[in-house]
């Protein structure tokens, strides 16, 4: 009656008007009217013959299941709050919806009444609601097991949610992913919706750690790490390789191997960091198996005839790969086999192959290998670079083994080795022999000077820099000579000259340091340790001479060191 209806003496909750409130209320006498009709009790609204129930203020009938499921949660109390709808017929004919204020209650006669909301119901939307891939849903939300992520089963897959992002995996696939260990295994959550791929019969999910890849002629498999870079830079499942045929192997130390297709790749597990998240890494592609075995700081890669060797050389990522041709046997060429994420570039230059930013800085890279036989002679090389393959045609030689190295480093240290400075490669190739003896005299140099002065800060002007240029020269001088040393630190520095931060007193400063290495290296013949523990004790007494004009440049006693400031 008017001024006697519930709207009058109570307070009707936001989002509903006075109207809504009393057309729910005459909706509810209704139901209650056929309710008592049919003899049942009056508070028996919910086994009204219409099966129905109304919320007030909401003016909508929930009915049946859809009902039952909305009491169960808890009805306008739950996380769906009120009801916005009435219970509607789907496009199918067969199974009905009720809409409410933060999401809808689905039914059919196969997969019972769920509710799908937020972050599951846009995932199920996109895909086409019930008459999509997905179909009905079969569950409600469930917590997964590391409280963190949840799940809603579907008729035809199933929804993962975390982090505000929820995606379908579905079939076999899913199958496999269940074999990883779900979520909680090392490929993590799903990252995308299933992925029909372009030749209309694979298809494919992207997850935090890797990719599942599935054709009908190769079945579900993984990949993952830095066979999932150099196997993307090659172009997925349309490149030369095909779909994976099998889950990767993980070696010791890290080398990984996967077969696809039309090749294997195996990759080092030796990377150059550039940034959080991103590297460069390498890999050798074979038609046949390769034997992999660990060596202190790499791992080799050994096939017939041949082998390629990845060792770290310094603390900073820099690592040597070097190729070697054991006897007649082994193939006129090799390939290595480049990765890194997406938004870098590779490209070629006639010293080396680059790893490019968007901003187009060279992040890292490696130089072209020199090659060097058995007796120190140099054995011709050839390179050419197409996508993400580097193809060298090595040169032969009757004195095996026939190395043929190269250094891969970041892009601020990439003209600090002999074998990618356009001025050290040529002092390299003239003098091969010695150049071969002592390419790696840069790694302990670098680690030995970083270590020694942990307060310095990684510039080139300081007693570290100082210290790292002394043990350098110092052992070329030992390994090689004093004319070799010399020509190759000054071959360094007009590199160096390239580098935006070069300055005319941080060049005479490595100048005058070059000289006091030569000098220990030559008093200290037979013994390296000796040279390193002696330039790390010149480090710590270094001079500070921030105008190294002032002093006597010629340094003709070489016994200490300078440098432009403290750390």
């Amino acid at each position: 009656m008017p001024g006697q209806r519930r709207s009058d003496c109570a307070v009707i909750p936001k989002g509903f008007t006075k109207e809504q409130a009393d057309k729910a209320e005459a909706m509810e006498a209704a139901l209650l009217a056929e309710s008592e009709g049919t003899g049942a009790r009056p508070q028996a609204v919910s086994s009204a013959a219409a099966d129905c129930q109304v919320y007030w203020p909401a003016p909508y009938e929930v009915c049946g299941a859809i009902r039952d499921k909305y009491n169960e949660i808890g009805g306008p109390n739950s996380f769906l709050l009120y009801p916005t709808s009435n219970e509607l017929t789907n496009p199918d004919g067969h199974g009905k919806r009720s809409v409410f204020q933060n999401g809808p209650i689905y039914w059919s006669a196969d997969s019972g009444a769920h509710p799908v909301v937020n972050h599951f119901f846009a995932a199920w939307q996109r895909k086409g609601w019930e008459a999509g891939p997905l179909g009905y849903p079969t569950s409600d939300e469930i917590v997964n097991p590391d409280n963190i992520g949840r799940r809603q089963y579907f008729q035809g897959g199933t929804v993962y949610w975390r982090l505000n992002e929820a995606y379908y995996v579905t079939g076999a696939v899913r199958d496999k992913w269940g074999e990883t260990g779900w979520e909680g295994g090392w490929l993590g959550y799903p990252t995308s919706d299933e992925v029909q791929l372009p030749d209309g019969q694979g298809r494919m999910n992207r997850f935090e750690h890797g990719v599942i890849y599935w054709s009908p002629d190769t079945g579900a498999h993984p990949v993952t790490s830095s066979v999932l870079d150099q196997w993307s830079r090659a172009g997925f499942e349309a490149s030369a390789y095909g779909y994976p045929t099998a889950d990767p192997i993980t070696h010791p130390a890290g080398i990984q191997e996967q077969q696809f297709q039309h090749d294997r790749i195996y990759s080092s597990g030796l990377t150059v960091p550039v940034a959080s998240g991103v590297s460069l890494s390498l890999g050798v592609p074979s038609a046949g198996p390769l034997q992999p075995e660990t060596v202190p700081d790499g791992v080799v890669l050994n096939g017939p005839g041949f082998n390629a060797r990845f060792q770290r050389v310094a603390d900073d990522g820099s690592f040597e790969v070097s190729l070697v041709r054991l006897d007649n046997s082994a193939p006129a060429s090799l390939d290595l086999l480049f990765g890194a994420p997406a938004g870098y570039s590779l490209r070629a230059t006639p010293q080396r192959v680059e790893l490019v930013d968007s901003a187009g800085t060279v992040v890292a890279g490696i130089g072209l290998p020199l090659g060097f036989d058995s007796t120190g002679a140099a054995v011709p090389v050839q390179a050419s670079f197409e996508g993400n393959r580097l193809r060298l045609q090595l040169g032969n030689s009757t004195a095996f083994p026939i190395e043929f190295p190269a250094i891969a480093a970041r892009g601020g240290t990439l003209d600090q080795w002999w074998s990618t400075g356009i001025q050290q490669r040529s002092v390299c190739e003239n003098e091969p022999y010695d150049c071969y003896r002592v390419r790696n005299a840069r790694g302990p140099a670098y680690n030995l000077s970083k270590n020694a002065f942990p307060e310095a800060t990684e510039t080139d002007d300081n007693r570290i820099d100082a210290a790292r240029h002394c043990i350098w020269n110092g052992l070329m001088t030992e390994g090689a000579n004093r004319g070799f040393a010399e020509r190759m630190a000054a071959a360094h520095e007009r590199d160096g000259r390239a580098n935006p931060d070069w300055t005319h007193n941080a060049e005479l400063m490595d100048e005058y340091n070059n000289k006091t290495g030569v000098q220990v290296g030559l008093r200290n013949e037979g013994a390296p340790a000796a040279i390193e523990s002696t330039c790390l004790q010149y480090g710590r007494e270094a001079r500070i001479v921030p105008e190294p004009e002032t002093i006597d440049l010629s340094n003709p006693y070489g016994i200490d060191l300078i440098a432009l400031r403290h750390p």
